[in-house]
């Protein structure tokens, strides 16, 4: 049974990964985040594997990027139907080699001891009950099977904007919602009258140069951040006492570099070095992306 917080997820991202697949930039980003080297297997492990992408989203990129790695079959995991039609058309080239499921990770019709390898990326932060996802995933990856998991990790100025301040608000403040609605939905021109009659010379200079920076991908990141129902944000120590009581093992840290073309140019070293003084005091724990093997 889906809850109503899953429905509402679903069609809030739905809406955002369609975006997302009509644009090659951010396509491309998600699609090929993870590669031998930045996941420290061999370029031969994949192949033959059965796997799963767990909360695939519409788009389909995580079992994108495993077919380039080798899989030879993803099962795609989701909540809406409607995603079929998005999903089918975008992997079109393995078509062979998918099956859609539609239902929740909290609980999935798969048997014990099902998958070589599952990916869960962005999702487990979003459900209903966290804990669940992770007993559902020891329950059907194999034993020595593999899994990649990515969660938002606690603290850092940064999160704590976003989570402590800038969701709350946005909910309960009609103007910071008009206002933040105008930002992410690339709707920022309603000002313009104002801008242009208020603005120095220099201030305009500095907006047409920031504006240069500001792309479709970096919107629809925003969106995300903003609009998802449930954020949920995992302290890194006590994450890694749930997965070892749910007897994962082998459990080392993802560190991905992953090119903007916008803004977060300046921000991607913090992404990649999650340890630096600086990542730490913006993000805290950061995103936490864990490869982690089931006993």
């Amino acid at each position: 049974m889906i809850s109503k917080l899953e429905k509402k997820t679903r069609t809030t991202f739905h809406k955002i990964h369609l975006d997302q697949i009509s644009n090659k930039t951010s396509f491309d980003k998600v699609a090929t985040l993870y590669n031998f080297k930045n996941l420290k297997l061999s370029k031969s492990y994949f192949k033959n594997k059965i796997c799963a992408d767990l909360g695939c989203g519409s788009a389909g990129t995580g079992a994108y990027n495993l077919f380039q790695l080798g899989a030879k079959f993803v099962h795609l995991v989701d909540l809406d139907k409607n995603i079929k039609i998005s999903i089918k058309k975008n992997l079109k080239k393995y078509s062979k080699n998918i099956k859609i499921h539609i239902q929740s990770i909290e609980k999935t019709n798969f048997p014990d001891n099902y998958f070589d390898f599952i990916l869960c990326q962005g999702v487990i932060h979003h459900a209903k009950d966290p804990k669940k996802c992770i007993s559902e995933i020891k329950r059907i990856l194999k034993p020595r099977g593999k899994c990649l998991l990515m969660v938002h990790g606690k603290g850092g100025l940064m999160t704590d904007f976003v989570h402590k301040i800038l969701r709350p608000q946005y909910k309960k403040d009609k103007t910071i919602k008009k206002f933040i609605d105008s930002i992410i939905y690339n709707k920022l021109s309603i000002y313009n009258k104002f801008y242009l009659k208020n603005f120095t010379n220099d201030s305009k200079k500095i907006v047409n140069f920031l504006t240069k920076y500001i792309d479709h991908d970096l919107f629809l990141t925003m969106q995300d951040r903003v609009l998802a129902p449930k954020y949920e944000l995992f302290d890194y120590e006590e994450l890694l006492k749930l997965l070892r009581k749910n007897s994962f093992t082998n459990i080392y840290r993802i560190s991905k570099k992953v090119k903007f073309k916008n803004l977060r140019q300046l921000l991607a070293p913090f992404y990649l070095y999650h340890n630096h003084n600086i990542s730490k005091a913006l993000y805290g724990d950061g995103n936490i992306t864990l490869m982690m093997t089931k006993k």
